[in-house]
């Protein structure tokens, strides 16, 4: 679905056109990814209140920049993955790709 692997960090976000072995086309319309934006908002969420709270317990209530470490750094390294899998979310819920459609059940 994608052009490049996660680590190339300059268009780990950019989609093929089409599917290479079906000509399944990976853009429906215009803007299609947009609300995909949301899901990634909620992986972003979950990642600040996980780590904050983690960070607290397992640290004794350290001192505030020990939080922004703590909670930016993770959600950093996890924007490629965030990204691309909030796409692919989108593109399974909305894009009448479920599988189940082929098989009839």
């Amino acid at each position: 679905m994608f052009k490049t692997k996660a680590t190339n960090l300059s268009k780990f976000n950019e989609i093929k056109p089409a599917c290479d072995v079906c000509a399944f086309r990976f853009m429906p319309e215009s803007g299609f990814y947009q609300l995909s934006l949301y899901f990634t908002y909620a992986v972003y969420v979950a990642f600040f209140v996980i780590f904050g709270v983690a960070t607290c317990y397992l640290l004794n209530d350290p001192p505030l920049w020990v939080y922004y470490v703590a909670v930016i750094l993770p959600t950093i390294i996890a924007t490629p993955w965030s990204l691309r899998y909030s796409k692919v979310v989108m593109l399974y819920v909305f894009g009448n790709v479920w599988p189940f459609k082929e098989s009839g059940l």
